[in-house]
């Protein structure tokens, strides 16, 4: 008997087995409950958070299983030649999906904010360069612009403000006065970068990213996209966007094992990128016999991870079109949460942030039933009381606070029902009312608290919460004993997690 193994490419699917329900004619389940068994949910778990973590089919996890297993069977085979032809074929499916115009394109990387960490960390900053920030942009990638900013002197930062509820065209024409100013006061000839969400994590918000890249454009600005939330939840087509650089999470709503992503930077933008994160061994010195870029072989391979999540891509796929499709899914979805956000309105008489649907694609934003003195002043320990009463009630939906006002964030996936976000706006009412009474109660000391939202997301060690030690979770809450100890902002921020 030979022990040759072949070096030839391998499909996912000669790999795999678990799929084979897909290849089957059976009929899929319906949208809602009846999908319910697909996934590995606790039983009885309420899950309207997808678009933090995103959520895996077993048929998912078990051919992840199938090709954990492979990766063990040989690990030189595999980290030598097995995994690249199927990665390069994950690849292709994606640049298809997103509408890249060539495989090369578009990257894998682990999660949104190491695409936009290693952006922002290729370009070669000098005094008098400008990078352009919402109030809004996600916290691990405003506080990246803010290392930046820390550690270059004469790096600038613009923050373009957003209070939603608004509109596209107040967005539109406050970008339009805020990147004209910025480019009316940068000193000649320096870098201006600017970083775009296309959707906003918290208030989950569909922007008008594709003009605000082209206001960009005309003014000669860089841009770099955070569409975290975007791939699964709305039909791209990068090819025609504009944009410089654009970075999405296939696990939050592509149905991947977590973490994979993508990074897409067509051939031109490119040319700044010189190096992974970690430095990959193919890096090349700048210079005369560098070729223009090698980026793409350099994010082949820069480290030893587990490729699993990014060939889980081919499966989640798969999974996806045999329930019914991309268009189908996004349909349900968007639906859903419009109805949802007004049901949950109803169920706890507040209001939808978003009551046009204007911004909404899968996430709804509502109003929590706070009286109006409580939701005056931010409290990190009430967003962190929220996050743990709703565990214990064995559902999650997202809480923040934006523009003075406590929301939550309901995110409307394939298994969820209309009835679903009944059952939290009830949830809600009467964990709103509990969190009253026990942070009127609280011996919260001053320095746990912060000002507002701004200033903890400025300075999170001055909104650390409490701790109360009597209770057995070891979690920071509002505190209904005077046995309270400060505890550091590292431990949860529940309030700005995504």
């Amino acid at each position: 008997m030979s022990n040759t193994q072949s070096i030839a490419p391998v499909p996912i699917d000669q790999i795999v087995k678990a799929t084979s329900i897909l290849h089957q004619r059976t009929i899929p389940p319906k949208f809602g409950h009846d999908l319910l068994p697909y996934f590995s949910f606790k039983r009885g778990f309420l899950n309207l958070n997808n678009g933090s973590y995103g959520a895996l089919p077993k048929v998912v996890t078990e051919a992840c299983n199938e090709l954990m297993a492979w990766q063990e069977e040989n690990t030189d085979f595999y980290y030598r030649i097995g995994f690249i032809p199927p990665l390069i074929g994950v690849r292709e499916q994606l640049a298809k999906l997103v509408g890249a115009s060539d495989v090369d394109e578009l990257v894998m990387v682990a999660n949104a904010s190491s695409g936009l960490g290693v952006v922002l960390r290729n370009f070669l900053w000098e005094s008098g360069d400008v990078i352009i920030r919402c109030n809004t942009t996600y916290a691990t990638v405003y506080k990246t612009i803010q290392y930046i900013h820390d550690v270059t002197p004469g790096v600038q930062i613009s923050e373009f403000q957003l209070a939603f509820p608004t509109t596209y065209k107040a967005i539109l024409d406050g970008w339009k006065k805020h990147i004209d100013n910025v480019k009316q006061n940068a000193p000649q000839g320096k870098r201006i970068v600017a970083v775009i969400d296309s959707i906003v994590a918290n208030p989950a918000a569909a922007m008008p990213w594709k003009e605000m890249v082209k206001i960009c454009k005309d003014a000669k600005i860089w841009t770099i996209v955070d569409g975290a939330h975007s791939v699964g939840q709305e039909e791209l087509k990068l090819a025609d966007c504009g944009a410089d650089f654009f970075v999405s999470n296939c696990h939050k709503w592509l149905n991947t094992k977590r973490g994979a992503a993508f990074l897409w930077m067509p051939k031109e933008s490119q040319k700044i990128m010189l190096t992974t994160i970690p430095t990959s061994a193919s890096y090349v010195t700048p210079g005369p016999d560098r070729p223009d870029t090698n980026i793409v072989s350099q994010f082949q391979y820069n480290g030893t991870i587990d490729y699993t999540t990014y060939l889980s891509v081919h499966v989640a796929l798969q999974w996806r079109k045999w329930i019914g499709g991309e268009a189908a899914i996004h349909a349900y979805c968007n639906n859903l949460a419009k109805a949802g956000g007004k049901l949950i309105a109803q169920t706890m008489n507040t209001q939808v942030m978003d009551p046009d649907g204007e911004f909404t694609k899968a996430m709804v934003n509502v109003t929590l039933p706070f009286p109006s003195d409580f939701q005056a002043q931010y409290d990190a320990s009430v967003g962190t009381a929220l996050s743990n009463k709703l565990l214990a009630q064995n559902m999650y939906a997202v809480t923040y606070y934006h523009n003075n006002i406590w929301w939550t964030r309901v995110s409307a996936q394939i298994w969820n029902e209309l009835d679903d976000f009944k059952i939290l706006g009830n949830a809600l009412v009467t964990i709103c009312s509990e969190i009253v009474t026990e942070h009127k109660n609280a011996n919260v000391p001053k320095n746990c608290k912060a000002a507002s939202f701004e200033s903890y997301l400025q300075q999170p060690i001055k909104g650390a919460v409490a701790l109360d030690l009597d209770n057995a979770l070891g979690a920071p809450k509002p505190v209904t004993t005077t046995k309270v100890v400060p505890v550091g902002y590292h431990t949860q921020l529940a309030s700005i997690r995504p």
